[in-house]
């Protein structure tokens, strides 16, 4: 299996677990029973890996989460190396709405239309949702949410009953630790039902 490459967007008051959980599942994610032991008890993650998980923000500058932590990320939008997957994480509305406002970002993730996946996570949706790529597709966010999102983006046809919404080269899934399941979810679709099973026992979730 060829090595992916994760683009996670990163942005002031960003939720931590909506990146950090996919993060961990796609990096701890290994090519067989064997390797995934080895990673346990290596620091530096296997070379073979699957996927390889890098951060992306605007500017390259470090940003301040909503829980106040403070991240640098590995690349700005500017000097990032290409993508297969990308991730958009949710946050408070207010950032989220902010986001939807900077057309550069916006456009960055329009350029990025054709690639393998692109995921949003929880209020992740809203950001997708503002680059008209969701038109006429099914998605879902964090459940507090929903009613809004289908008020700001009518053509999007809003699921309110899965975790996990995959509409052609575009998965959303709800709230915060769902990107946990959305990461799995991935695993799945690219390795199969077993290496999925495996890496959520790795971290012992119940996929």
């Amino acid at each position: 299996m060829r090595k992916r490459e994760v683009g996670i967007l990163l942005y002031d008051y960003v939720d931590v677990l909506d990146f950090a959980g996919p993060a961990e599942v796609l990096s701890l994610t290994a090519n067989t029973k064997m390797e995934q032991a080895i990673t346990l008890y290596k620091k530096e993650l296997l070379p073979t890996r699957p996927f390889k998980v890098h951060t992306i923000t605007e500017s390259g500058l470090k940003i301040k989460t909503h829980s106040g932590i403070e991240v640098e990320p590995d690349f700005s939008m500017d000097n990032s190396p290409p993508i297969d997957i990308l991730i958009i994480p949710g946050g408070p509305l207010r950032a989220v709405q902010s986001m939807t406002k900077n057309q550069r970002i916006i456009d960055w993730i329009i350029k990025h239309k054709s690639i393998e996946y692109i995921c949003s996570v929880c209020t992740g949706a809203y950001i997708l949702g503002e680059t008209g790529l969701l038109d006429g597709k099914e998605a879902t966010t964090h459940h507090l949410a929903l009613k809004l999102m289908q008020q700001k983006y009518p053509d999007i046809r809003v699921v309110s009953d899965r975790k996990v919404v995959h509409d052609g080269n575009l998965i959303t899934c709800g709230g915060v630790s769902s990107g946990i399941n959305m990461a799995l979810y991935l695993v799945e679709q690219l390795m199969g039902r077993r290496a999925a099973e495996r890496t959520a026992k790795t971290i012992e979730f119940t996929h």
